[in-house]
């Protein structure tokens, strides 16, 4: 009873003058997941809109990024009323409440970066970019909506090259010229550019042989402007007949020149795949209708996947020259 008259006489001292007054000093609270202090009114008269007003400046004077939440404690006799309020940081709470993203363990095995392949024989053999399964701890198709491993059976570093087999008897297979290709003539680029960012179906795009050797003088490429784009690597060139006369390999970067591609030539890859004992089926002789070709290509392309240690990625990536297109998220 005594505690009870010491505060209304508290309470009417100060309400003669403020209307109002705090009971106990500030109280900081810094570490408390949002909360920077505590503190108690006594209020005679005074409107709760008025009181979470002044709360919220006491609560400013110690803070400036924090608010007041007040709440009605009780009633003291017939005119004293007494709110609790609480100065919350809402910066410091959305911190903690934000959950960091764990990272992967460094040994385990990821989906790392993506490329392009295509089907040369009906027994599965299919044809990639050395550097698309270049430090790979397993590599994976996705043809059709399914996914299937693929081993590696044999590799050209020197020309970029590769032939991988997969337990997968292919409905259709491409072709591969026996001619190189000529100056100014038409060719079509199938693949994945970007992965499955854009959206998960075969991409082609159209255009012309603009020169006879690649980069550096190399004779075993050729340049065309048919745009090839990360995730093309490894895919197959081909004319309106449907033989691979080339293989995407590289790109020059935006900012160094505008529309420079280089694929290998039928020709390397013909001698690249007889020197392993892959016998490609015979070139078309007919040129296939629009249609016809791109159901041809859906069929006979496929997304290819690298599945490697986070630890290996980040070594990877870390190394100037890098030409794997890696996922977003580890770069």
């Amino acid at each position: 009873m005594k505690k009870l008259l010491g505060i209304l006489v508290l309470g009417l001292s100060c309400s003669l003058m403020l209307n109002s007054c705090a009971t106990t000093a500030y109280e900081s609270q810094n570490s408390t997941g949002g909360v920077i202090g505590r503190d108690t009114f006594l209020s005679m008269g005074e409107s709760e809109h008025d009181m979470r007003a002044r709360a919220t400046r006491q609560c400013r004077a110690h803070n400036a990024n924090t608010h007041a939440v007040v709440t009605y404690s009780h009633k003291l006799g017939s005119d004293f009323k007494m709110y609790n309020y609480t100065c919350i940081n809402p910066q410091k709470i959305a911190k903690k409440q934000k959950k960091k993203k764990s990272e992967p363990a460094d040994n385990k095995v990821v989906a790392a970066s993506m490329g392009s392949g295509f089907f040369v024989t009906r027994a599965g053999h299919l044809v990639t970019n050395y550097h698309v399964i270049e430090g790979c701890d397993a590599v994976k198709t996705n043809t059709l909506g399914k996914e299937i491993q693929a081993d590696v059976v044999a590799i050209d570093k020197t020309n970029d090259l590769a032939i991988l087999k997969t337990k997968m008897n292919p409905s259709k297979v491409f072709p591969v010229s026996n001619e190189d290709v000529s100056l100014m003539q038409d060719v079509i680029v199938a693949g994945f550019p970007l992965g499955k960012k854009v959206s998960a179906t075969i991409k082609i795009h159209k255009g012309s042989v603009t020169a006879l050797a690649g980069f550096g003088d190399n004779y075993s490429n050729f340049q065309t402007d048919a745009t090839i784009n990360q995730g093309n690597s490894g895919g197959p060139i081909m004319n309106q007949k449907g033989n691979v006369v080339g293989v995407a390999v590289q790109l020059i970067a935006a900012e160094h020149a505008q529309n420079i591609f280089f694929g290998v030539k039928s020709s390397t890859l013909r001698t690249f795949a007889k020197a392993n004992n892959i016998k490609f089926i015979s070139p078309n002789y007919l040129e296939m209708s629009n249609e016809d070709l791109g159901e041809f290509i859906t069929e006979a392309t496929v997304f290819l996947e690298c599945w490697m240690t986070v630890a290996k990625i980040k070594r990877i990536i870390a190394q100037e020259e890098n030409r794997k297109a890696f996922y977003s998220e580890h770069k």
